[in-house]
Formats: C-alpha cells, structure tokens, sequence
C-alpha cells in the first residue's frame, strides 16, 4: 500500500473518531488491516502499520467496550512494535496497554505500563515523542487520581497539559482539562469541576470537536450526568 493511500485512510478514521462514531472508526481500521495482512512483504515498515492500525483498533474495542477483542488487538500491536525495532511504536504500545489495563482495574500494571512509556518518550525530543509523554502523563495523572494520590494527579495533570499545550495538541489539552474536572467532580468539588469542563470546552472547540464539546456544554447545563 502506498504511504499516500495509508496515512489518508488513517485521516479519515480519525476524522470519526474525533466525531465520537467509534463503530465507523473500527470498520475503517478493519478493512486497513485485513488489506495490510493481504500483503506479502512483511519488513520493518509494514511491522509500524501493523502495529499502528492495532493499537486503533484496540482503542475503539475499548470505546465500544469489547474488551477481549481490544485486548487481543493491543498485544498483537505490542508484538509488530517490538519486531519494528522502534522504542516509540512500543512506547505507544505501552500506552495503549496502560490505558487497557486501568479501564480493567488493574491498576499496578497500568501505572508501570504507563511509566515505561513516559520513560521511552522522554528520551526523544521529536513531536511525536513529546506528544507521547504527554498523554502517558495525562493517563497516569487520571491513574493517580482513582488510587487515591490526589496531589500527584494534579500535579500530572497540570504537567501533562503544559507538553500538549507547548506543541499545541489541543485535544490533548483539552482531555486533561476533562479529566480533571472528574477528578474534581468525585471528590465533591462541584464549582472547580464546572470551571474546568468548561476549560476542556475552549479546546475541543479549538480541535474542532464539536460533537465532544457539545456533550459537555450539556453536562454543564445540567442535561447530562
């Protein structure tokens, strides 16, 4: 498949998930992956699609609450990540499987997890690798929260907000700023929680996000809980 091709098809299953239609996301990313296991070549950069489109795939399983089939989906991307033989495709595995694993319950391996990814992407100054550690921290920030270490989870936050901010990943922003308003939301802090959804709103609008900042104009006008 030529790179042209690959990455536009990857456009735009993105482009449904930022629409929150994880179903038609998933279907997009099936049919880039049965066309990648149709071809014979299998050298260090098909490995980095393979594991690419998994990590997606499991993704939107966990969105849609299939939980095997994300889980079988992550490992086999973690598997493709390590033959490629690049530390940031694992690193990605390695967020993806931290994600996996807390949505699970499992919070001990979810935080090594996420801490080996954080530790992958801190060794590269590249986009890509900022962009990773901030959303490890972002991840491990919301961990630190359900486990009770509060002022770590903010202080995570807050650091995993100024990395996206500084390389403007507006829904990454925007993520951290939701994620703190549930923090503040569980522990009964009812105006700080509002004041930083509205945060989030700013940024997913500024991503262009509507459908998710509209979801929460509606928790914010007390439509949706």
């Amino acid at each position: 498949m030529e790179d042209d091709t690959f990455d536009g098809r990857i456009a735009g299953a993105t482009e449904l998930e930022r629409r929150i239609d994880w179903s038609g996301a998933l279907r997009d990313y099936d049919a880039l992956l049965r066309a990648l296991e149709a071809e014979q070549v299998r050298d260090g950069p098909w490995q980095l699609r393979y594991a690419d489109i998994q990590f997606r795939r499991g993704n939107a399983l966990m969105e849609l609450r299939r939980t095997d089939a994300a889980r079988v989906a992550i490992d086999a991307g973690l598997h493709a990540a390590k033959a490629s033989g690049s530390p940031l495709v694992v690193a990605k595995g390695l967020l993806a499987a931290g994600v996996f694993a807390g949505s699970s319950g499992d919070f001990i391996r979810a935080e090594r997890f996420l801490l080996e990814a954080l530790d992958l992407c801190s060794r590269d100054r590249g986009i890509e690798a900022r962009q990773g550690a901030g959303w490890a921290m972002l991840n491990l920030g919301s961990l630190y929260g359900k486990t009770g270490r509060l002022d770590l989870a903010f202080v995570t936050l807050e650091k995993a907000r100024e990395r996206l901010y500084g390389i403007e990943n507006w829904g990454g922003v925007a993520a951290s700023w939701e994620a703190q308003a549930q923090l503040r939301r569980a522990i009964g802090d009812e105006d700080r929680w509002r004041e930083d959804l509205a945060e989030a709103v700013v940024f997913y609008d500024r991503e262009r996000m509507t459908e998710k900042s509209g979801q929460l104009r509606a928790m914010l006008q007390g439509k949706l809980v």
